[in-house]
């Protein structure tokens, strides 16, 4: 519900989505196939984490942004010095987390 929340809001705001992709193998077939300027993560997805496109993301040089709504102590060092928010975001605070990606 709260990626389909996302994915509205941040059409509205101008963005051109790619998702959600409910699953990891849904998500790395988005990017493969559709590619992105940058991405928002959540670092759960079902029973997965998100590590593996996190690491694609990274081997690919595309950066990302994380929702979770555990601890920031838990977090793997894959997700290395990306915007951590907590879930649900706040929208501005994701807004400002994307804008550095963006082309003017």
């Amino acid at each position: 519900m709260i990626a389909l929340d996302i994915s509205h809001q941040l059409t509205n705001a101008g963005f051109e989505v790619v998702g959600p992709a409910p699953s990891v193998a849904r998500a790395l077939r988005l990017v493969a196939e559709r590619g992105c300027d940058v991405a928002v993560l959540d670092v759960k997805l079902d029973s997965e984490t998100s590590e593996p496109i996190a690491e694609t993301l990274r081997a690919s040089g595309k950066p990302f942004v994380v929702l979770t709504g555990y601890s920031t102590d838990n977090l793997r060092p894959w997700f290395g010095n990306a915007t951590v928010l907590t879930k649900p975001p706040r929208m501005a605070d994701l807004l400002e987390a994307l804008r550095p990606y963006l082309s003017p």
